[in-house]
């Protein structure tokens, strides 16, 4: 608390020390936040001596001092005065200036006290609030705080002036009233009268109120608090919710322990978010807040009055850091998380517990919005959102909810479902971003109280994004069964064009068969009867008659040349013949073909080969290449190797045929060139 105060029974110096003191005044009390003049339409009175005039000249604005309230001769009986608004104030703090101009000595209020209504239709039979002083100033006395909000004028002047400063609950305010009380210059408040002149009378000569905005979510400030037992010194139980981390309080007798407790009234049952406990600031005995018991009510407290959440704060005896703000929400303790009444008392083994510099109390607070765009199209503001098939930006106006509030509490938002990360909205409140994908979402928001905690409760709002009509999954499926269908049709077509085109190559492939067949039979009936009717014809002959030596080896070259070409006949007629164009075929061929090579050289030939073949196609060219190479390496076996054993081995290893010749020779000899030598590039 402040006070000014000056004294002096000069009257030439009134007017310099009312301007000096008043300046002083304003100063001081405007330092802190910018403040609003609050507009009075009318005063009444329990009593007041004159006409109306007088009541008016005390709410006109002008300092005149011969005109005002006085309630002589009724000054040993309580007094009221209503002053009524002419609009609800919102505010945090409310400034009275209460101005005693008349000139008389003493003449203002002995004792007193303010306190305002919310009522629609203020009266004096409406629910009144005890304003408890924040700060007071005063002109030539001094102001002394007492139980209950009471103040008291201590001293004499001829002039003076009171003001005084009060936190107000968030809460419109329609009407202030000043109750006056009679009591003793001495302190001796019975038997007393309500001012100080020499007719025991008052003259208020003029009432100013001034707003200040609201600067705090804090639920808790100004809120009455009381505390169970003495507290130390000057401390007083206001100090909790007075707003000032600086000032402090603790009870005076260090034994209490939880016999002591504070306790606040919020004035109705109010629904909280969390609560903000902080500690003396100096750091001194920070041990003070340690093991703290939390009880909140719904009802007066009392035996038999159950509470509705309690906590137990640092159970475990620490403490939190110097200058820290511990945050206690639902889940800190059990029960309902709403009250009117918080008590709080201590468990610690440390003297003078609890010592508390601030509770504060955060009603839950979920944004509202204001406007919703999807591009340039408006939607419902309290949705759900409904954003067209392709929108590409989105704003969306959010606010505080609608009571009274600190301007610009900042606000974040996010599309949960598609970022979980939260963004901030612009400075005017507006969440923008781009559209996301579509789908189904929630627009959600939140809002920060004054003591930069997150509120807990979010507002969410379903969102939709609509999809192109391609996009839907109604024409994606109609249009997978119509590309499935039309794949269907398109394969069972191109089959049936690839079974035809199989046919025709397989009617293809049996006729050019037969026809094969039929050259190869022509072959070895004609060719080969032919062949075979002049070796027989060359040996009848050479019976028949007596040649010369050159006649019969000539006639026994041709014989040779007969016989070979009766057997390389065989090999094209084989390789021809479409019954063997398999591969089982091909290796009994090739198994005949080295004995028949070997036997007569007089090589035998050990065999290496699986008893069962595969169902494999062997085309005829292939075969007659494969043969051509294999009789080459035999020869080469038979010509160079000069082996006495060949082992021949096949194998069908994943889709190959292998052919392995092995001997015990001595290999081909490293320079073979000339003609007749080409028989290895003739193999590759």
């Amino acid at each position: 608390m402040v006070h000014l105060a000056m004294n002096s029974p000069m009257a030439p110096l009134r007017t310099l020390l009312w301007c000096i003191a008043t300046l002083a005044i304003a100063v001081l009390a405007g330092a802190t936040a910018r403040a609003a003049n609050v507009g009075i339409s009318r005063m009444e009175t329990t009593f007041h001596r004159g006409s109306d005039r007088f009541l008016r000249a005390a709410i006109d604005g002008f300092d005149y001092g011969r005109e005002g309230w006085s309630v002589k001769p009724q000054v040993d009986k309580p007094q009221s005065a209503i002053l009524v608004f002419k609009e609800p104030a919102l505010c945090a703090r409310l400034k009275t200036s209460l101005a005693f101009l008349s000139g008389q000595s003493g003449a203002y209020f002995q004792e007193f006290a303010l306190s305002v209504t919310s009522d629609a239709n203020p009266t004096f039979q409406s629910e009144w609030v005890t304003l408890q002083p924040w700060l007071s100033y005063s002109t030539g006395t001094k102001l002394e705080m007492l139980p209950l909000g009471h103040l008291r004028s201590v001293g004499k002047a001829y002039m003076t002036a009171f003001v005084v400063e009060s936190l107000v609950k968030p809460e419109p305010i329609t009407a202030l009233r000043i109750e006056v009380f009679p009591a003793r210059s001495d302190g001796d408040s019975a038997e007393g009268f309500v001012g100080g002149n020499s007719d025991h009378d008052f003259l208020l000569t003029e009432v100013r109120v001034q707003s200040f905005e609201m600067d705090s979510s804090n639920v808790a400030l100004g809120a009455p608090a009381r505390a169970s037992h003495a507290l130390w010194g000057n401390f007083r139980a206001e100090f909790l919710t007075d707003g000032l981390p600086s000032t402090f309080s603790h009870p005076r007798d260090p034994s209490l322990g939880e016999q002591f407790f504070f306790e606040i009234d919020f004035g109705k049952v109010r629904p909280l978010d969390h609560l903000s406990l902080r500690g003396r600031s100096d750091g001194i005995v920070p041990e003070r807040l340690s093991n703290l018991q939390i009880e909140l009510y719904e009802e007066p407290p009392d035996a038999d009055t159950p509470p509705v959440w309690t906590a137990t704060y640092r159970g475990d005896g620490s403490y939190p850091p110097i200058g820290s703000v511990e945050v206690l929400r639902a889940a800190s303790g059990h029960g309902d998380f709403r009250a009117r009444y918080i008590r709080l008392s201590s468990r610690s083994p440390i003297s003078y517990s609890p010592q508390l510099a601030e509770v504060e109390a955060y009603e839950p607070l979920v944004p509202r919005t204001l406007e919703a765009r999807a591009d340039k199209a408006r939607l419902p503001p309290d949705g759900p959102f409904h954003f067209e098939a392709g929108t590409r930006w989105f704003s969306i106006a959010l606010s505080g909810p609608e009571k009274v509030l600190p301007q610009n509490l900042p606000l974040r938002w996010r599309i949960a479902g598609f970022h979980p990360s939260w963004q901030p909205a612009r400075r005017d409140g507006v969440a923008e971003g781009p559209c996301p994908p579509p789908g189904d979402y929630f627009f959600e928001a939140q809002i920060a109280h004054s003591d930069g905690e997150w509120n807990e409760g979010v507002l969410r709002i379903p969102l939709r994004v609509d999809r192109f009509w391609w996009e839907s999954p109604v024409s994606q499926t109609l249009g997978g069964l119509f590309l499935l269908g039309t794949a269907a049709i398109s394969i069972r077509y191109f089959a049936r064009r690839r079974l035809q085109a199989r046919l025709v190559e397989l009617e293809s492939r049996r006729a050019l068969d037969e026809e094969r067949a039929r050259i190869a039979r022509d072959m070895h009936d004609v060719v080969g009867a032919r062949l075979t009717q002049l070796g027989v014809l060359h040996e009848i002959f050479s019976r028949k008659h007596a040649l010369p030596p050159d006649a019969t080896e000539s006639l026994a070259r041709l014989s040779s040349t007969a016989r070979e070409a009766i057997a390389a006949l065989d090999e094209v007629v084989w390789a021809v013949n479409p019954r063997n164009d398999t591969l089982a075929n091909l290796a009994d061929y090739l198994c005949f073909c080295a004995g028949d090579y070997l036997q007569p050289l007089g090589i035998p030939c050990r065999l290496d080969v699986p008893a069962d073949w595969p169902e494999i196609q062997v085309r005829a060219q292939t075969r007659h290449e494969v043969l051509l190479a294999f009789k080459e390496a035999l020869q080469n076996i038979a010509k160079h190797a000069q082996a006495t054993e060949v082992r021949l081995t096949l194998r069908n290893l994943n889709q190959s045929l292998l052919i392995q010749l092995d001997d015990n020779g001595m290999g081909i000899p490293r320079e073979q060139s000339g003609m007749g030598k080409d028989g290895l590039l003739n193999m590759r």
